[in-house]
């Protein structure tokens, strides 16, 4: 059996390039919650770690408080700041989402959120700094201040922040949940046509997160992005990242061998040495693993579909289908598969879910 074959099973296996701890510490999306025109690189879970290896879980460990009906304790780099739920969420989805997109996508980005949250407040997702949840957006989700947010937006902070506050309020409680439990509502900036599954990027299957379609990126700033490099350029950066890869001649020493169902790279050969594509990815700052390359004698170039993991919901796709009329519901139905839209609340120390009726 030749090698390429030999991986690849090992990694369809989970033994080769999505590590044996199946979930450790990850991120999602990649990107600094700086001024962007379209999502978060975060988005719930998007940095970019050596390998990526899980998402973050606690094998069935609790933190010993309860959460609050009312509040949350964040972790800001310095000290635990207690605000409202509702008003971290508000914070969470002007920080994860442009405040200009339509206000259907934003009440989907303020459920994903706000389910996000409460994963934590429950202790079944861990923030690596050891508090219930934080702002940094490579651990938790993003998050802005007020007065980030007053010099992100300038002259129209006041109708920005109320259309997120709008979109907050209209969504009040509401969370995402698959066999009356909290899904892990993983989200990105854009998926570049296609979702993926949950255990191509994660290394573990989880019923709501799987591959779809996701039409209408294509005139979002994010769909696509190019590197290029002069043939030296791209040798001696991989050559650094990569030792064993001793890459002489780029025409002949890449070689994709494998892609996963929406076209990101799993397996890829530089040179003398074989890597995942979320290596690649993290090695040359790329926006995604979903890339293509053009070689020619003097230059690489490297086109980047997507921005993100491309796991759950992709927001550019969410807006897009709130500009064709989708209802948020609608939204988190398409990149959730079957997922149930219910209330969180807390009753006498306990969580408790309620149905919750939406415009079905």
């Amino acid at each position: 059996m030749n090698m390429k074959k030999t991986i690849g099973m090992l990694l369809a296996a989970g033994i080769v390039g999505l590590s044996t701890a199946v979930l450790s510490a990850v991120s999602v999306g990649g990107r600094v919650p700086a001024p962007r025109t379209a999502g978060s690189v975060n988005a719930g879970l998007d940095l970019m770690p050596d390998i990526v290896s899980g998402l973050n879980l606690l094998a069935g460990e609790k933190y010993e408080t309860l959460p609050s009906a009312n509040g949350i304790g964040v972790w800001n780099g310095e000290e635990v700041v207690p605000m409202d739920t509702e008003d971290y969420i508000i914070h969470v989805t002007a920080a994860e989402m442009p405040a200009t997109y339509e206000k259907e996508a934003l009440k989907a980005q303020a459920v994903a959120a706000r389910t996000f949250a409460m994963k934590h407040l429950t202790g079944e997702l861990r923030c690596k700094s050891g508090h219930t949840i934080c702002t940094d957006y490579a651990c938790c989700q993003a998050f802005l201040t007020t007065e980030q947010l007053r010099e992100r937006w300038g002259s129209s902070f006041e109708n920005y922040y109320a259309r997120i506050e709008a979109a907050v309020h209209e969504t009040e409680g509401l969370v995402l949940t698959s066999g009356g439990e909290l899904v892990t509502a993983l989200y990105h900036s854009s998926s570049g046509g296609r979702t993926e599954n949950c255990e191509a990027v994660f290394a573990v299957a989880l019923p709501y997160l799987v591959s779809v379609e996701s039409g209408g990126e294509e005139d979002s700033p994010e769909f696509t992005s190019e590197k290029c490099y002069t043939t030296a350029e791209f040798i001696s950066k991989v050559n650094s990242a990569f030792p064993d890869a001793q890459m002489s001649n780029p025409a002949k020493d890449v070689d994709v061998w494998q892609r996963t169902e929406s076209g990101r790279i799993q397996l890829i050969r530089l040179g003398g040495t074989v890597v995942t594509g979320q290596q690649l990815r993290n090695a040359l700052k790329l926006r995604s693993t979903n890339v293509k390359f053009s070689i020619t004698q003097s230059n690489v170039k490297i086109t980047c579909f997507g921005f993100g993991h491309g796991v759950g919901m992709s927001q550019c796709g969410a807006n897009a289908m709130a500009k064709n009329g989708s209802s948020f519901d609608e939204i988190l139905r398409h990149y959730y598969t079957g997922v149930d839209i219910e209330r969180f609340e807390v009753d006498s120390g306990e969580l408790c879910l309620l149905p919750e009726q939406t415009n079905e």
